[in-house]
């Protein structure tokens, strides 16, 4: 069993209620719903954008494993979003009923490679790949939408 971490999202509250009863599936969209993010352009030099949606929000406890964690707080940072705002976009794919039936049975990998961390410098490497048939057993996966 992969460790899990512990974290709070900002949802809006109707998403949010499908977030607490339907995470589990919802989470198979994950791989799916960031390779569509990734088709855009890496942002630098403007400020975090966050949930700004009208209406009430619910502060949710949740869970992710270590993979699914890094995974989503790696395109939030490249993106400059909130991990919040990735959690909304993947819920709003699940919603679509013609998305679901689609099943294309993406998996993502993401690694980090540290080749310096001290105090006179940091250079880390990371990396996201997507695989389109059943993942490795070897490489720490987030959920394959199948």
């Amino acid at each position: 069993m992969q460790h899990k971490i512990r974290t709070s999202i900002s949802l809006p509250v109707a998403l949010a209620a499908n977030w607490r009863h339907n995470n589990a599936t919802i989470r198979l969209y994950a791989a799916r719903y960031l390779r569509l993010k990734m088709r855009g352009e890496v942002r630098r030099c403007v400020a975090r954008r966050y949930n700004r949606e009208p209406g009430k929000y619910k502060v949710i406890t949740t869970w992710f494993t270590g993979a699914e964690y890094d995974a989503l707080h790696y395109v939030a940072a490249s993106l400059r979003v909130s991990v919040s705002l990735l959690i909304c976009g993947i819920i709003r794919l699940w919603l679509k009923p013609e998305r679901r039936i689609r099943q294309t049975g993406v998996w993502l990998n993401y690694d980090l490679n540290i080749a310096k961390w001290d105090p006179e410098a940091g250079l880390l490497e990371e990396t996201m790949t997507f695989g389109f048939n059943d993942p490795p057993d070897t490489i720490p996966t987030i959920a394959k939408n199948a």
